[in-house]
C-alpha cells in the first residue's frame, strides 16, 4: 500500500493508497474516502471522491517531488514524497524546500488572458501573476515565492506552449 506525505500551502497530508474488494480508496490524515478514476490524459483524470468529481492535471515541476496541481482553474504547489522518505527526512532535519527559480514558465499550452504584475512589482509566495486559458477554462498562475518583477515576456491575447517563458524574477 503506497503511502505519501503531500504538503500543499504548508499544511502537510498523510495520504495512503489502498486497492481492495476491486475499489480504490485513499485515507487522508485518518479518514478514508472511496476514489473512482478515470484518466483524460498523461498527466489529468477525473477523479470522484464521494458525490464530488474534480478534474485534475498533475504536472512535475522539478525532479524532486515538486508538483504543480491545476485543480477547478487553481493552479496549487505540491511537493508529493514517499512517506518514509519524508519521516527519515524530517528526523534528519533536512527540508525538501529549495530556492526558487527566476524564471515562471507556462505550465501549459494555452492563451494568455491577464498580466497581474508588471516589470518591479514586488511579490509574495501565492500572488497570482498570469491567467492562462486553457481547454475553456481559466488557470491563475501564482508566484511561488517572494520575489520582484524582473521582465515579463508574454502579452495578452498571446498564445503560449508548455514551458514557454512568461517572466524573470530578480
Amino acid at each position: 500500500m503506497p503511502r505519501y506525505n503531500v504538503e500543499i500551502d504548508g499544511r502537510e497530508y498523510d495520504i495512503l493508497l489502498e486497492y481492495r474488494s476491486e475499489r480504490f480508496f485513499a485515507t487522508v490524515n485518518g479518514t478514508s474516502f472511496e476514489v473512482q478514476h478515470q484518466p483524460l490524459g498523461e498527466s489529468r483524470a477525473l477523479l470522484f471522491i464521494g458525490h464530488e468529481s474534480l478534474e485534475v492535471d498533475v504536472h512535475s515541476a522539478t525532479g524532486n517531488g515538486e508538483r504543480t496541481i491545476f485543480m477547478k482553474g487553481i493552479e496549487l504547489p505540491a511537493t508529493i514524497e514517499e512517506y518514509a522518505v519524508a519521516q527519515m527526512r524530517k528526523a534528519a532535519g533536512i527540508s525538501h524546500h529549495h530556492a526558487a527559480d527566476n524564471v515562471l514558465k507556462a505550465p501549459m499550452p494555452g492563451l494568455v488572458i491577464t498580466l497581474r504584475v508588471a516589470p518591479g512589482d514586488r511579490v509574495a509566495k501565492g500572488t497570482p501573476l498570469v491567467v492562462i486559458e486553457a481547454m475553456k477554462m481559466e488557470n491563475i498562475i501564482k508566484a511561488r515565492a517572494d520575489g520582484i518583477v524582473k521582465s515579463i515576456a508574454v502579452k495578452p491575447g498571446q498564445s503560449v506552449e508548455k514551458s514557454d517563458l512568461l517572466l524573470e524574477f530578480e
